[in-house]
């Protein structure tokens, strides 16, 4: 994830990402789509954005995940296509 060298996050894994060196093809989509940007610039702590910690975000996000709903039986569907609903 991001850079966690000596135990202590930091942004280098989203100035890779401006930089041209995102790893996978999936990250780099991160720095180069409009919508996703925004978010690797608050990250990097661009200015006019609001400064953003990864640590914090993922914590936050994962709360957010664990308040969901499961659905279940007929509620829900499993997709076939992950970009399609069935």
């Amino acid at each position: 994830m991001v850079g966690m060298g000596r135990g202590v996050f930091d942004n280098s894994y989203y100035a890779n990402l401006r930089n041209g060196r995102g790893v996978l093809e999936s990250d780099a989509k991160l720095w180069s789509d409009p919508t996703t940007q925004r978010f690797v610039q608050g990250f990097l702590g661009v200015r006019g954005l609001r400064g953003m910690r990864f640590d914090v975000e993922f914590g936050r996000s994962m709360v957010k995940m664990g308040n969901t709903d499961l659905k279940t039986g007929s509620e829900g569907e499993i997709r076939r296509v992950c970009t399609a609903t069935n």
